[in-house]
């Protein structure tokens, strides 16, 4: 664990759980902000999608291999 992380666990471990409640609102609102930044960057990543959409593709065509018939061939 980083020093950092340290001394936030520290902090954290000494607040009021009011308190502690409003921090743990806010981190959730942050790592929403994240998931959707990294998201947006996939949407806007051309060839990621093309991928995606093909992948869709052969699922809906059928034409995908089981895990554990590749897993079995291994």
């Amino acid at each position: 664990m980083s020093k950092l992380r340290e001394k936030a666990h520290q902090i954290i471990d000494s607040l009021s759980d009011q308190r502690l409640e409003a921090i743990y609102e806010y981190l959730q609102f942050i790592k929403l902000k994240e998931e959707l930044k990294e998201t947006d960057e996939i949407i806007s990543d051309k060839l990621i999608m093309d991928a995606i959409e093909k992948g869709l593709q052969e699922e809906k065509d059928g034409n995908l291999i089981a895990l554990e018939d590749i897993v079995d061939d291994v």
